[in-house]
């Protein structure tokens, strides 16, 4: 009935016609642009002419993700650098290593755990310092659901987002909480220096404006097809304000940067 994922995985599906509707934002970044530390490579402008992996098929997440990251700094991802499906990261760095692709797109989580100090960023759609970041991944729920069970669905999206303010303000007791449930591996420290990039529990402001900033770009950029479309008639298809920031007592928010129209405090960690 509902579930969270990649915006570049879902709005082109929801322009098809999949009947689901965004209803929160989740959180920030996660994947970026690597390249080894010792690469000729320094900037986005770099990586014209070059070779760049992804890992889940033309046309797909990781190539969206990389078009909009590219077309933000002046690159053209259609004409200036060419995409090579790998199956797995694994194999990306293989073939990093061996020179046959120049870059790859990878989870942050996958650098931290295995490769921090040999692998560095060009492009990234996770704040830091370097970086503005955007929201990444949203909720989605079933539309049909949401029609027939308003207030059910009001009182869930309210739920999500307790949970991403909790997942933000209390992130060791999340990710411990993941390990001992088994939905989590690896090192804490490196799965709790990803979770703190991410931001969790945005505000419907910052996720309405970056659907509508990404809707714009996959329109001109040729990601979403279907003719006669706006932003404005994607947002109308892709966003649904079932549960305002507001109606939520007590919500803060995760926004790392300052948004028109938000409604809650913004909060961080530790504050």
């Amino acid at each position: 009935m509902w579930g969270t994922d990649h915006i570049a995985t879902m709005l082109v599906p929801v322009t098809n016609g999949v009947e689901m509707t965004f209803v929160a934002g989740a959180h920030m970044g996660c994947k970026s642009i690597y390249v080894f530390n010792d690469s000729d490579i320094q900037t986005a402008e770099d990586l014209k002419g070059k070779t760049i992996a992804i890992h889940d098929g033309i046309g797909n997440s990781d190539q969206n993700i990389i078009y909009r990251m590219l077309d933000g700094e002046g690159v053209d991802p259609t004409t200036e650098v060419e995409y090579l499906d790998i199956a797995d990261s694994a194999a990306s760095v293989a073939a990093m290593e061996s020179g046959e692709i120049d870059a790859s797109i990878f989870s942050d989580y996958f650098v931290i755990a295995n490769y921090s100090d040999k692998m560095r960023k060009v492009c990234s759609i996770t704040p830091d310092e370097q970086f503005e970041g955007e929201v990444c991944c949203v909720t989605a729920m079933n539309n049909d659901f949401m029609e027939k069970n308003p207030v059910h669905a009001k009182y869930i999206v309210k739920a999500i987002k307790r949970a991403g303010q909790y997942a933000r303000l209390h992130s060791e007791d999340a990710v411990q909480l993941m390990f001992d449930t088994d939905k989590m591996t690896g090192e804490f420290e490196d799965q709790l220096e990803f979770w703190d990039s991410l931001d969790f529990g945005l505000s419907d402001a910052i996720t309405e404006e970056a659907l509508k900033n990404i809707a714009a770009d996959y329109i001109r950029l040729g990601v979403i097809q279907k003719e006669g479309l706006t932003a404005d008639d994607v947002m109308e298809m892709a966003w649904s304000g079932i549960c305002p920031d507001e109606e939520v007592e007590g919500l803060t928010v995760g926004d790392p940067k300052e948004v028109e129209g938000r409604t809650v405090e913004v909060q961080h960690k530790g504050e």
